[in-house]
């Protein structure tokens, strides 16, 4: 078993390695995000075959440790997280209020008196700088956008800019504009 593969592995938030054998790697999925049934359909969608074993364990076999194993899981986990922060931010619009409050479960994630109306940001990746946020080397080897120290999208009066300009989109209007719109101008 590749030791540079398995360390890689256990490098993922939330995946521990129980075991490495030769033919087979157990790992505890139960500080994982994702719901193990969800993690083992989106992998075999890319024919990455892996099995449950227990109830927060899974069972990836020598064959598919490989670094299309890591590359699947870091596309499952990025695509998972687009859709969370897509289904969050459809909910805060249908609702149309600020949900700025201390009982979300990542509070304080940056600053005191912060909102979170956008826990996840509606303009990942940004690209810009200027935020604070940065490229930066995720656990899987791979360059990605890091928004840790970007405060930005939960300053109350931005958040507030932002949501009353994304309700006033039309339908199959880029949300970039907004970005342009709002955020840079909050740019120092």
């Amino acid at each position: 078993m590749d030791a540079d593969l398995t360390g890689k592995l256990e490098n993922i938030r939330g995946f521990s390695i129980i075991r490495s054998e030769e033919n087979h790697v157990l790992v505890d999925i139960s500080d994982f995000g994702m719901d193990m049934s969800e993690l083992i359909c989106r992998l075999s969608e890319h024919g990455i075959k892996v099995h449950e074993c227990g109830r927060d364990c899974i069972r990836i076999d020598a064959e598919f440790m490989n670094q299309k194993l890591i590359d699947v899981i870091s596309s499952a986990i990025s695509e998972w997280g687009r859709n969370l922060a897509r289904r969050n931010i459809e909910d805060v619009l249908k609702g149309g209020i600020r949900v700025g409050r201390r009982d979300c479960e990542y509070y304080p994630c940056h600053f005191e008196g912060q909102d979170c109306t956008f826990c996840f940001c509606p303009f990942y990746p940004c690209n810009d700088t200027r935020t604070g946020g940065k490229y930066v080397e995720s656990s899987t080897g791979r360059m990605i956008w890091s928004c840790v120290d970007c405060t930005i999208i939960h300053e109350p009066e931005v958040a507030q800019e932002i949501l009353v300009a994304l309700m006033a989109l039309k339908p199959g209007e880029d949300m970039r504009s907004v970005f342009e719109s709002v955020v840079v101008k909050h740019l120092r």
